[in-house]
């Protein structure tokens, strides 16, 4: 983000920078396996195991 009433939750120039190249990576991955069928390949197995995340906004207060 780059403005937010908190300051420890705005991020820098160059963090804003990676995060949006970061997203461009992965939506043009997701085109390239969406367009080519190997989408349907994937392992997503792994999905199953990550952790749940949470938030809530009373803690954080």
């Amino acid at each position: 983000m780059a403005d937010h009433y908190r300051e420890d939750y705005v991020l820098g120039q160059k963090s804003n920078g990676y995060l949006i190249k970061q997203a461009v990576i992965s939506l043009e991955a997701t085109a390239k396996a969406i367009a080519d069928g190997s989408i349907e390949e994937v392992d997503t197995s792994f999905w199953d195991t990550l952790p749940e995340s949470s938030y809530n906004r009373g803690e954080s207060e």
